[in-house]
């Protein structure tokens, strides 16, 4: 066969795993990834199975749902952006937040605001949709879903999500995407996690799957070849090599038609499952990173679920044993804030204030709970009324209880050496900027009264402060100098025993037949606290109750807020104090 010179800049040569490379060629309607860190779940899977649905779907609206819209602007968004500026021109191929040029054909459905859009050149347009506003998923009529973070996601609302695969089929029912479902997440391992999707893994036909993979490689083969050959056509001015390319155009064209026809036609209706561990990505992470994790993940279940991708089997005894979904809330910011920000703008808007706060009142105190050390962290909360629609017999539902009024615990922050009471202060001003009633009530460990020289170590600025001021007191000067007021709680406080903030536990999260405040934690905007409730366990030494703090001693510090015990105790001295 004849060597025909190429234009190189038409190929582009990039690195695809194993898993990415599967993915692409299996393409079924009902698509599940349950992967580790690191897998590209975002920029190499989801968003070039979005590219691969726009193509199929021109004109459709599809629909990409997230647990919150927080997360969308955070976590999705930048990485679906990645994919596509790395691999098209903005404003020719797809723009963002706005309204399209005048070369992009029209979208089948009237969009009137374009801010929250993706729109495409073929009048394909992604609209964003997530599970803490439910009335962003009233009215959806889309023939495809990606749904991200699955194990945020509760089953009843995916219920809702499924309802929305109605679009009409005698535009979009051609292609095998229609009403069809792809769904990426991490792997379930903590208490909290949702894991209805992990039965779709019984309903893949793995002999159906290899002959689809076996199908599709040649398929991927011929394209490679006929814009091989279609450019050596516009280059070439030999007649008989004309003729001979046409032939070879036609071949390749008619070969690629007929067999995608047929490979789609077995990728209809079926499901592909795959779990897959961070060593997918080996090449690209590196075996150090494996490593790594390992070293400092001291609770190896984490490090199962995280790395490996191995589902949680057995949960270990918790000290806040009680803990459950129940005591999560997700319904975090005021919608308005986000429905004025365009996809264009986000990286210059001010996420992350308390303003944006659904539950934050700027008019009450502050209640916080703080930890001192070398590791320094602080929790806040608010009481506020409890939704009135919320059950009274008792639900299973995320933030749903019967008591009168919520102690919503909705913040969590820390600042690790050399920055201390300084910096932590300054974080604290500038989230609460807006705060209007400057007042902190502060709980903490009777370690904060101490005054011990040997302890100073930690503070850069030693010398300059005086060693008769305690911990909280030198949170206390350095947010007073930011014009706020401190109230100190624990002056003089005595010993509290671990079996004593257990015994709290086991009543605050338990059963509430009282009139009391309930516990409601804000699963976005404290993701440390409620990772590090589920990294505290129990010990018990000599028949004494005993919280196991040792991850505290062996996990670096930039770890440590995570996976140990330390904002957890933070909470500790909040719950204990009020």
């Amino acid at each position: 066969m004849a060597q025909y010179k190429i234009d190189k800049n038409i190929f582009e040569k990039i690195y695809m795993t194993v898993l990415q490379i599967i993915v692409k060629l299996v393409d079924t309607t009902f698509l599940w990834i349950e992967a580790g860190r690191g897998t590209g779940k975002t920029t190499h899977i989801l968003a070039a199975r979005l590219d691969r649905v726009q193509n199929a779907l021109p004109g459709a609206v599809l629909y990409l749902v997230e647990p919150t819209y927080k997360a969308i602007f955070d976590i999705i968004l930048p990485g679906l952006l990645e994919y596509f500026r790395d691999n098209y021109v903005e404003d020719v191929y797809y723009c963002i937040g706005k309204k399209p040029p005048e070369h992009f054909k029209q979208c089948d459905t009237p969009i009137l605001n374009w801010k929250h859009t993706i729109s495409f050149h073929n009048g394909c347009v992604v609209k964003f949709a997530s599970t803490d506003r439910l009335e962003s998923l009233v009215g959806i009529n889309t023939p495809h879903i990606f749904i991200d973070e699955m194990l945020r996601i509760k089953e009843d609302d995916v219920e809702l999500i499924m309802r929305a695969l109605r679009a009409d089929a005698s535009k979009y029912g051609h292609s095998h995407y229609f009403q069809g479902i792809t769904g990426t997440s991490s792997t379930p391992g903590f208490l909290i996690d949702n894991d209805w999707f992990v039965h779709n893994e019984q309903h893949v036909n793995k002999k159906l799957i290899n002959k689809i993979i076996n199908l599709a490689k040649p398929i991927d083969n011929a394209k490679y070849y006929l814009i091989k050959y279609r450019q050596a056509r516009k280059v070439t001015v030999d007649v008989t090599e004309t003729v001979e390319l046409d032939k070879r155009i036609l071949q390749k064209e008619r070969f690629i038609a007929r067999w995608t026809e047929r490979v789609n036609l077995l990728r209809l209706n079926q499901h592909y499952y795959v779990r897959a561990s961070s060593f997918s990505n080996i090449k690209v992470l590196g075996l150090n990173y494996i490593k790594s994790q390992l070293q400092i993940t001291k609770d190896k279940s984490k490090f199962n679920t995280s790395i490996l991708a191995i589902r949680s089997r057995k949960p270990k005894e918790l000290f806040a044993g009680k803990f459950g979904k129940a005591h999560l809330y997700q319904d975090s910011y005021k919608p308005d804030y986000f429905d004025n920000i365009a996809f264009g703008n986000y990286a210059e808007a001010d996420i992350n204030q308390a303003k944006h706060l659904k539950h934050y009142n700027p008019n009450l105190p502050l209640y916080a709970g703080f930890d001192p050390g070398p590791f320094m962290s602080i929790v806040f909360a608010q009481r506020n009324p409890t939704p009135s629609n919320s059950p009274q017999g008792g639900g299973q539902e995320r933030g749903q209880f019967r008591g009168r009024n919520a102690f919503r615990i909705f913040k969590d922050m820390h600042v690790i050496h050399p920055d201390q009471q300084t910096e932590l202060a300054l974080m604290i001003d500038t989230y609460f900027q807006n705060h209007k009633r400057k007042e902190i009530i502060l709980h903490y460990d009777r370690a904060a009264n101490q005054q011990d020289p040997q302890y100073r170590k930690f503070y850069p600025n030693a010398g300059l402060t005086d060693l008769n001021d305690t911990d909280a007191q030198l949170l206390k000067k350095e947010l007073e100098k930011l014009g706020w007021y401190v109230r100190l709680m624990s002056i003089g406080q005595g010993v509290i025993y671990y079996g004593q903030h257990y015994a709290l536990l086991n009543i605050l999260f338990g059963k509430n037949e009282t009139r009391r405040d309930d516990i409601l934690i804000d699963e976005n905007e404290a993701p440390c606290l409620v990772s590090s409730i589920q990294s505290s366990p129990l010990k018990r030494t000599e028949g004494r109750i005993m919280l196991d703090k040792s991850s505290e001693r062996e996990l670096d510090y930039e770890d440590q807020a995570m996976w140990s015990t330390q904002i957890f105790t933070a909470m500790l001295y909040l719950l204990w104090g009020e």
